[in-house]
């Protein structure tokens, strides 16, 4: 499968078979959390713009054992083939500027659930 075409199950597994991009991403080797903050802005503004488009699926960092952010972070992100799933994380402002890198896996889901309670009255979402 080349990067540019577009994506597709693996169809010897049963289920939803949806591809969808997986992401993780770290700061660079050397970058302390420091250099990255003054920019957390910008990102959190790509993250908004790329989940107003309907491409993230769910995103947020990974914890240590206390429960404590630690820079390494996971996307899950639609996109129609590998090439366009690496161009969106390269526009992400911290890739753009060379201070976390990322690796991107095609990430097929087949099985899970989640609930989703909507309170019309009292304005409230809950996910579970």
């Amino acid at each position: 499968m080349a990067a540019t075409d577009e994506t597709r199950p693996d169809e010897r597994h049963a289920g939803a078979q949806k591809v969808f991009f997986l992401c993780r991403t770290q700061p660079a080797r050397g970058v302390t959390q420091e250099q990255l903050y003054p920019h957390l802005p910008e990102h959190k503004k790509w993250v908004a713009e790329q989940e107003d488009q309907g491409r993230i699926f769910v995103a947020g960092p990974l914890l240590d054992e206390d429960y404590r952010a630690f820079g390494t972070g996971v996307l899950v992100i639609r996109a129609r083939s590998l090439a366009e799933a690496r161009d969106i994380f390269d526009s992400e402002p911290y890739h753009a500027r060379g201070l976390r890198t990322y690796r991107l896996w095609p990430w097929q889901i087949n099985e899970g659930s989640f609930h989703l309670r909507a309170s019309l009255s009292g304005g409230t979402l809950r996910i579970g």
